[in-house]
């Protein structure tokens, strides 16, 4: 890992700045010293094309004709320095025609479909939920700096997943992947707002490589909020359910907020993800009718969770509603609809024992204001998903190589990002532990080895067992040269006795199964007749063997605060009214870790999504003792 971010960088570069659309929705013609679409005329390929229903949808890198969302890149203006840019931006005019009717012919409707089945019960009742845009609002924002070394292009940029920037830049350009290398510096946070590489991004690459000048690109906070957001979902559910709290039956018509136009990579997985998610541990049957539509909104991508936090709202807001119709305890009414297991998930039988046991305190010491939520977080998506079912060049596995090197300290190479969730510290400790032995240095966002980055709660499972296993073996090697004092000993005084691949070890590492914890979480939110505030959070999840609880509970704490944030202040519609939660509104957390080893050769459970999916729901739920909540977040009454 590097360490500086990608603004440190100090070069001989222009910086480029764009003109974005006032309008949501308008014919526009752009006149002045400026770069427009038909300067970069390329496409941009789409890897994630869910059952090729978004062919016929273009990704354009700038606006061509019609401004389809407000904040869309118009054109780019090139400066010596961001000021110098930004005077260049008002030599520009734009010249606005307000359009009215759908982006595309007929009504907006990308893809519509149903699946699965229900049944009537003896009771029913019908809720609409929302969960309206949010951003993923990382410290850093996104930055890229492009510049041309021997025929070659250099691109150092802030991402979660740089093989995948690789690949789509090289469909884009119709380069060979050769004369494309991607450097990763620090990176200030993701939250899956780095794991696309966007327009903006593009365009930069696009221009550079079209002008043959080095460029550079730093995204505001301003520009941030219309270039990354994600959530944007609404589900019209009719629920069948018997007196005694069996639930028979959802009906659930979900309507997903695509935007204008789908990102390379997201495309329109994530509402592909609560799909998978919305049934979560029961047993029950569920019915859904989906209409993907388009809208004058910016495309919608990535943010922690993806697509999980929205099914697991959308269900456990159902159990509350059941439990309070029927005056049954709400651990009862889950206990109830639960399912067989099968998975690899964890204790269940234990996390349903400590929610139970912990509830009953929280009941005894405070009347209302106490929500819960069930859940198990899947981690780690494989390559049958990915690459057979999906048709992706993406794959599920992590490949890591150690190399103890002349100087006497072991190299640890992987494509995963280290961007604050602190994957590096949790490598360096497996090989640590492994070698028993602690000069170690980890590369992270390296392209000499294969793998597919950070996302999807994947990087220990993935990357952390790869190393597990390198690391096992470097040490079997150098248990038969002597140990490792006597190979420091030779690689000092004698080196040529030493043999390269002697000292080397890469190992690849991709789970047969998505890997799941089992988890509960238990919320206290007070009212003061005009404010929520959260004052507890309970969380228990099975981590499976910790390959650093520290991180481990750093990461829980995180999602709660960021999920806290996102039921009570975020909405994209309110721009000038963003509020992130801040360290006077962050609650008393207590995290308890169960460690039932998974089946990889760790035993570990990737958590870096866990808490954000569940408290969404756990904290409306408490809010309902109060208001009814059937929106994220939650409107004031």
């Amino acid at each position: 890992m590097l360490y500086y971010y990608v603004d440190d960088i100090r070069g001989k570069y222009k910086v480029v700045s764009f003109i974005r659309s006032n309008k949501p929705y308008a014919k526009f013609s752009i006149r002045g010293k400026v770069y427009t679409w038909k300067d970069i005329d390329f496409t941009i390929p789409k890897i994630f094309d869910n059952e090729g229903k978004l062919k016929e949808i273009e990704i354009p890198l700038l606006a061509k004709d019609r401004a389809l969302y407000t904040g869309q890149p118009l054109g780019m203006v090139i400066g010596e320095d961001e000021y110098d840019a930004e005077d260049k931006k008002e030599e520009v005019e734009v010249e606005y025609e307000d359009l009215s009717g759908p982006i595309y012919e007929p009504d907006n409707v990308i893809h519509s479909f149903s699946q699965g089945e229900y049944e009537f019960g003896e009771n029913s009742f019908s809720l609409k939920l929302i969960f309206n845009r949010q951003s993923p609002a990382p410290l850093e924002g996104r930055g890229v700096i492009v510049t041309h070394e021997d025929g070659r292009l250099i691109i150092r940029i802030s991402t979660q997943a740089p093989t995948v920037a690789r690949k789509i830049v090289s469909n884009m350009l119709d380069l060979n992947e050769e004369k494309i290398e991607i450097k990763v510096p620090r990176v200030g946070g993701g939250f899956g707002a780095k794991q696309d590489i966007i327009m903006e991004e593009l365009a930069v690459i696009a221009l550079s490589y079209v002008t043959g000048e080095d460029l550079k690109w730093i995204e505001r906070k301003s520009e941030h909020i219309m270039t990354s957001q994600g959530r944007g979902q609404q589900h019209d559910v009719t629920v069948y359910y018997n007196s005694n709290g069996k639930i028979t039956g959802i009906i659930d018509n979900i309507t997903y907020d695509m935007g204008a136009f789908p990102l390379p990579w997201s495309g329109i997985s994530p509402l592909y993800v609560t799909l998978m998610n919305l049934r979560n541990v029961y047993d029950i049957k569920i019915k859904t009718n989906v209409k993907v539509v388009a809208s004058n909104n910016p495309p919608q991508g990535a943010f922690r969770g993806f697509g999980r936090p929205e099914a697991f709202f959308v269900i456990e807001r159902i159990m509350d509603e059941v439990s309070r119709r029927l005056k049954i305890d709400p651990i009862n009414i889950r206990e109830k609809n639960l399912g067989k297991i099968n998975n690899d998930i964890g204790d269940v039988k234990r996390v349903l024992e400590r929610l139970r046991e912990r509830y009953n305190e929280y009941k005894k010491k405070y009347k209302v204001g106490i929500g819960v939520s069930l859940y198990v977080h899947y981690a780690s998506p494989t390559s049958k998903v990915l690459i057979g079912e999906e048709k992706s060049f993406i794959g599920g596995y992590e490949c890591v190589s150690l190399r103890l090197t002349s100087n006497g300290i072991v190299e640890v190479k992987t494509t995963t990002v280290d961007m604050g969730q602190g994957i590096s510290d949790v490598l360096r400790e497996i090989v640590k532990r492994e070698l028993d032995y602690d000069r170690i240095v980890v590369y992270t966002g390296s392209q000499d080895v294969n793998g597919f980055g950070s996302w999807a709660s994947r990087s220990v499972i993935t990357a952390g067992n790869a190393t597990l296993l390198a690391a096992r073996e470097l040490k079997e090697k150098i248990d038969k040269l002597g140990g490792i004092k006597r190979v420091l000993e030779k690689l000092n005084n004698s080196p040529w006795e030493l043999e390269e691949k002697e000292l080397y070890s890469i190992k690849c590492y991709e789970p047969e199964e998505s890997i799941g914890a089992i988890s509960a979480q238990i919320s206290v939110v007070e009212y003061d007749g005009t404010n929520f505030h959260l004052r507890e959070n309970y969380i228990i999840i099975d981590i499976g063997v910790p390959a650093d609880e520290d991180k481990v509970k750093g990461q829980i704490i995180g999602g709660i605060i960021q999920a806290l944030g996102g039921v009570l202040y975020e909405n994209v519609n309110e721009p000038y009214n963003y509020l992130i939660p801040t360290a006077k509104e962050v609650p008393k957390v207590e995290v308890e870790l169960l460690n039932t080893p998974s089946s990889t050769p760790g035993g570990f459970r990737g958590v870096g999504e866990n808490s954000i999916s569940g408290a969404y729901a756990s904290i409306a739920n408490a809010i309902s003792d109060f208001i009814p909540v059937y929106e994220i977040p939650i409107k004031r009454v």
